[in-house]
């Protein structure tokens, strides 16, 4: 792997992992969402790190080279994270509904209420 696909793994990550804390720390993300991108940092960093595991975990695995593992990674732990998202929004989505057809029923019973 090169240095510059190193350099940039290792700044990235950085940068990344400093952007999280800052959203955190001003309570804009929560802190479940927060471990998820501070592992992945974390990853990154690794794997900037330690070009030679990444190599030889290439090579094990068949790929090409190391630069298109790590691509492969990035791509696999995106879509896990877009998996969980996709999780989360249907749940609050049917939350969303529950409420408003529980509240639609409330109003109703207080319309035939005063009808009454």
């Amino acid at each position: 792997m090169s240095i510059a696909v190193r350099a940039l793994l290792i700044a990235g990550s950085i940068l990344t992992a400093l952007y999280v804390l800052r959203r955190v720390r001003k309570s804009r993300m929560r802190t479940e969402d927060s471990v998820f991108w501070l592992v992945f940092s974390l990853i990154l960093v690794l794997m900037g790190l330690l070009p030679n595991a990444v190599s030889a975990l290439a090579r094990l695995l068949g790929v090409m080279s190391a630069a298109n593992l790590v691509f492969l990674i990035v791509i696999f732990l995106l879509i896990i994270k877009l998996f969980l998202m996709d999780q989360r929004i249907s749940t609050l989505q049917r939350q969303v509904t529950d409420t408003a057809q529980a509240e639609a029923i409330r109003h109703r019973r207080e319309m035939e209420n005063k009808a009454e």
